[in-house]
C-alpha cells in the first residue's frame, strides 16, 4: 500500500528569516506567497509553498517537517489504519487558512522529524511571478538516518514507498507512486538528523543553466557543478544555502521508475556513482 504520491514541501527552521527569504526567492527562484513575523511560504508552478521557512530561536536550525502528498487511491482513514496498526502515534487536522493545505495527518519518523501526509495544497491566484528559471516541482529531499535500517523499514514497510537504488548499504533512493526515481534519499549517518539537500526539477536544461547563472552572479558557493548522477540520470548543480549545511539542487531529466515492478540496483560507492562524467582510474 503505497500511501505517498510525491514530495509536497519541506519546513526549515532558520536563524535569519530575511536572509533565508532573499536566498530562496532570488537564488532559489521561488515565489514568496506569504510572510509573517516568524514564517514565510515560498512556492512555484502555481503551488503555494514548496519551502516553509520558520524562525524559532528556541529550536535548532534545520529540518522541521517533510510534507508528502497522499496517493489519490487512498483515504486518510487508510493512512490512520496503517499508522495505528504499526503503533505510530499521529494527529489529524484541517485548517486551510493556517496550514494552506486541505487536510493532513502528522506523525514522527524514527529520527524525530515530523512527517505530514496531506492533500489539497493551496493554489496561487494569478499564476507565477516572472522568474528567470522555470521550475516544475520540488522533486526530492535527502536526509541522514541515525538508524538507517529502521528508517528504511519505516518508509518502505509502513508508508509503502519503494526502493529505486542503493549505494552499498549507506544510501537508499526511495520513490513514491508518481514514479520519480527518488522522493526521499536516506543516508546512513549516526547522530542527529541532517538535511543534506533539496532538489528543484526544472522545465528544461536551459533553466538549469539560468538558475546556475543567477547563483554564480550572487557569489554563492557551488557544492557540485554540473554533474550527472548514475542513479537517477539527472543533470544539475548544487549550491550552499541556509540553514547551514543545506544544499539546493537544480536538476533536469530526473529519472522515472515503475512503482510496484521496479527492481532496485546496488552501486559501489565511487565518485562515478555521483557523477558519470568523472573518468575512471587511469584516464
Amino acid at each position: 500500500m503505497m500511501l505517498v504520491n510525491r514530495l509536497g514541501y519541506v519546513t526549515l527552521n532558520v536563524t535569519d528569516l530575511d536572509e533565508a527569504v532573499t536566498l530562496f526567492s532570488d537564488s532559489g527562484q521561488l515565489q514568496l506567497n506569504r510572510r509573517t513575523e516568524d514564517r514565510a511560504y515560498l512556492g512555484a508552478n502555481q503551488e503555494h509553498h514548496w519551502v516553509e521557512l520558520r524562525c524559532d530561536p528556541s529550536q535548532p536550525e534545520g529540518l522541521v517537517r517533510i510534507g508528502l502528498v497522499i496517493d489519490p487511491e487512498f483515504s486518510f482513514e487508510d493512512v490512520e489504519k496503517v499508522l495505528a496498526d504499526a503503533g505510530v502515534p499521529f494527529t489529524r487536522g484541517s485548517n486551510f487558512t493556517e496550514d494552506f493545505v486541505q487536510e493532513w495527518i502528522r506523525f514522527n519518523d524514527p529520527d524525530g522529524t515530523e512527517i505530514e501526509i496531506f492533500r489539497g495544497m493551496a493554489g496561487v491566484a494569478g499564476g507565477n511571478q516572472p522568474k528567470w528559471a522555470k521550475l516544475e516541482r520540488l522533486v526530492h529531499v535527502a536526509v541522514s538516518a541515525n538508524d538507517w535500517d529502521k528508517a528504511l523499514e519505516f518508509y518502505t514497510g509502513i508508508l509503502g514507498m519503494g526502493v529505486s537504488d542503493f549505494i552499498e548499504d549507506t544510501t537508499a533512493f526511495i520513490h513514491a507512486s508518481d514514479g520519480a526515481h527518488h522522493t526521499l534519499v536516506l543516508q546512513r549517518r549516526p547522530g542527529p538528523r541532517v538535511v543534506n539537500h533539496i532538489c528543484f526539477q526544472t522545465e528544461t536544461f536551459d533553466d538549469v543553466m539560468r538558475a546556475r547563472a543567477i547563483v554564480r552572479r550572487a557569489g554563492l558557493e557551488l557544492r557540485d557543478d554540473l554533474i550527472r548522477h548514475e542513479t537517477s540520470g539527472s543533470i544539475g548543480f548544487y549550491f550552499e544555502a541556509v540553514p547551514t549545511g543545506l544544499g539546493v539542487e537544480f536538476c533536469y531529466e530526473h529519472g522515472q521508475v515503475t512503482p510496484g515492478s521496479h527492481q532496485p540496483r546496488t552501486f559501489v560507492r565511487t565518485i562515478r556513482a555521483k557523477d558519470v562524467y568523472e573518468p575512471p582510474a587511469g584516464y
